[in-house]
């Protein structure tokens, strides 16, 4: 028995510390507003990433008044960095445009980031990570210096603390303008218009509804509410222990409250009510605290389960009673999920690298917590009984 309490035990610490790093990671997501498209085919002549930039902005400044912040950037994978020295790097390089950096965090640690003059100048200027200008000049100052990407010269204008990140393939991490990668015709994959809404759920809808109409083919990323859906079988558990929890504290509470009622009728036969009346006027006041806590605990719990609903606005149908407006949602939801195709970001990466971390610890959780047992929960309660020998 001990042996199969302590594996209980194990599985759930497992499980736990899954669930812990899965949170943390989908922390790390952020909640920011994303729509990412295909990058355009580049020409030797260049210019066509240009021009879907200048459009995008366009688009993005018509949703200026519901968006606290907005950026578009470009994004390629296994991309070369070399050093006249001839030390290279393989980097997942960055074209922004104007803003990004106020949309997307990076930590300096000497120089400067991207700049909109260096955006509408086209400069020649990047920014790589820490890491990558170890390599590349080992341990010199790298600011100043240049770097050779895809055959093109590029002054090092700032280094940004950085490691391998997840959900990029690379362990190193560059900018360039966006204006600059359209001029060199550079070979981009995905174009990604990100945001940061003033209000979440109207941003989002705003957000989608406009460039999908602007551009469609493009998928659409809420972080927040992808980390909030990732998150469901956590805020699931949640509400099962919670209400388990409310349930025997309320048996309990009914169990000590008729403890009480039954010793006061029973005193009543030996002394009189005026000298009680303090006891029992203070313990009538707690056990009245003692409900109306519980009953604000279950409307916090019935408040904490509706809130997906807030969120989630496509799952709840037009009229609820009726069997074709469930059918017609349950069919709105499947073509969202059927996409053949599909443009991913590392934000996308890290909320499902966090949602599977803590589908796998919860699982582990409730498997140690089924092999152990929940004695208080289980444990039969038994009420008083009133004296009937007087």
């Amino acid at each position: 028995m001990e042996k199969r309490k302590r594996r209980g035990v194990l599985l759930a610490a497992l499980g736990a510390m899954l669930m812990i790093c899965g949170a943390f990671v989908l922390h790390g997501a952020g909640d920011g507003l994303q729509y990412i498209l295909p990058a355009p085919a580049a020409t030797k002549e260049g210019g066509e990433l240009t021009e879907l930039y200048k459009a995008g902005q366009e688009q993005l400044e018509a949703m200026a008044d519901s968006l606290k912040a907005a950026a578009i950037g470009a994004r390629a994978q296994g991309m070369n960095v070399s050093s006249g020295e001839s030390r290279s790097v393989e980097t997942t390089l960055y074209a922004v445009g104007a803003g990004y950096f106020d949309v997307v965090h990076e930590t300096l640690t000497g120089g400067r980031l991207i700049s909109e003059t260096d955006v509408k100048r086209a400069d020649r200027v990047i920014v790589i990570d820490e890491s990558a200008a170890l390599t590349l000049f080992v341990g010199d100052d790298p600011l100043g210096k240049e770097v050779t990407l895809e055959g093109v010269k590029y002054e090092v204008a700032g280094v940004i603390r950085g490691g391998r990140r997840l959900g990029e393939t690379d362990e190193h991490v560059s900018y360039i303008p966006i204006t600059t990668a359209g001029d060199q015709a550079l070979g981009m994959q995905t174009v990604e218009l990100l945001a940061r809404g003033s209000d979440s759920i109207a941003s989002a809808i705003l957000m989608e509804d406009t460039l999908s109409a602007w551009k469609p083919g493009g998928s659409f990323y809420s972080l927040g509410k992808l980390a909030m859906g990732a998150a469901m079988p956590l805020r699931w558990l949640a509400l099962i222990v919670g209400g388990m929890i409310l349930l025997s504290l309320l048996a309990r509470l009914n169990a000590h409250t008729w403890g009480r009622c039954c010793y006061y009728a029973d005193q009543l036969k030996t002394r009189y009510a005026r000298d009680m009346f303090p006891a029992m006027a203070g313990n009538a006041l707690l056990c009245m605290l003692g409900y109306a806590s519980l009953l604000g605990a279950a409307f916090a719990l019935a408040s904490f389960a509706i809130q997906p609903l807030y969120v989630f606005t496509e799952w709840v149908p037009e009229i609820v009673v009726e069997l074709s407006s469930l059918t017609s949602r349950f069919w709105s939801l499947n073509h969202q999920n059927a996409a053949a195709v599909r443009c991913v970001s590392r934000g996308l990466c890290q909320v499902e690298l966090g949602q599977g971390l803590l589908r796998w610890g919860l699982m582990a959780a409730l498997l140690g917590v089924a092999v152990y047992g929940i004695p208080w929960l289980n444990r039969e309660i038994e009420m008083p009984r009133m004296k009937r020998d007087r």
